[in-house]
């Protein structure tokens, strides 16, 4: 359990870059639990099926699930996405609340707003995978709210907490991002189209790494990267062999729907503790409040 003058010491570093590093986040068992479960579905990582994406009109196919996990893809540069990852067992089930991040990610986006996951998943990349540059304080979406007034109050409207279930070092694709750009009103040049601000360079097919003033993130695995998503980030080239192995949950106020809309399994339902299925599902939904016509 963090001190006091550790929280504060972690308050202004998240203030003043947008990012902190968790190291030793994740347990060893915790982590043989997560990559145990990569090793298991490994095929469909080197043999993944066509995958869609409509947004960037990408290799228009079918869906592919794994239960009730769907096998997803954001373009052909970023792997394999194992979206809703906490269909995939307890091990998943367990960092929907953990105790390393959870806490924090709650100060920041505040109490006052609730908190959910936007999204959840396990992502693989292999040689010549990478993200491209995204978001940064210029950008004018709700969910890239950054505010921290003098009284102590935060106002983070999203957080990426992003665990390495292996070492991802130089040449391994390491998230990248630019120190402090979520409080600038600057544009990136890269995110500049036009003469006006874009969220994110997909149209140029460039990996992020190699963008103005990124830094590179290294991690141990089970280390964390924990970062406000209005920071303008991406990631850098793997350019050694093997592949990169992550697991990405987005926290931000419940008012936030899912991004691709979720219903939890019966399964997962009936076991979530009372805190976790208030995360998963922060505004239950509503059966019909219609009176029967002449019961009145």
């Amino acid at each position: 359990m963090r001190t006091k003058e550790e929280d504060k010491e972690l308050d202004y570093l998240f203030d003043l870059q947008g990012y902190l590093v968790l190291k030793g986040a994740i347990s060893k068992d915790d982590l043989a639990e997560m990559n145990g479960w990569v090793d298991d579905h490994w095929e469909i990582v080197e043999n993944p099926p066509l995958l869609g994406n409509a947004q960037l009109d990408v290799n228009p196919g079918e869906e592919y699930w794994i239960g009730n996990v769907e096998v997803h893809s954001y373009g052909p540069d970023d792997g394999v996405n194992f979206q809703n990852i906490v269909e995939g067992g307890a091990v998943f089930e367990r960092l929907i609340d953990h105790p390393a991040w959870h806490p924090l990610a709650e100060r920041y986006v505040n109490p006052v707003n609730g908190l959910s996951i936007h999204e959840n998943l396990l992502n693989v990349r292999g040689p010549g995978g990478f993200l491209y540059i995204h978001c940064g304080g210029h950008t004018p979406l709700f969910y890239l709210t950054f505010r921290q007034h003098n009284t102590g109050e935060w106002m983070v409207g999203q957080i990426n907490v992003l665990m390495a279930l292996e070492d991802i070092g130089p040449g391994d694709g390491p998230t990248v991002l630019v120190p402090g750009s979520h409080k600038a009103t600057e544009i990136h040049p890269r995110l500049e189209l036009d003469g006006k601000g874009i969220v994110a360079a997909h149209h140029e097919r460039e990996a992020a790494g190699t963008a103005l003033a990124m830094k590179e993130i290294y991690l141990e695995a089970g280390d964390v990267v924990f970062f406000t998503d209005a920071i303008t980030h991406g990631s850098a080239e793997r350019t050694n062999p093997g592949y990169r192995r992550s697991v990405i949950f987005r926290y931000s106020p419940r008012y936030l729907r899912t991004r691709f809309n979720y219903q939890l399994s019966s399964e997962l339902s009936a076991r979530l503790t009372p805190r976790r299925r208030e995360i998963l599902e922060p505004v239950a939904p509503r059966g019909s409040m219609l009176t029967p016509a002449g019961s009145g």
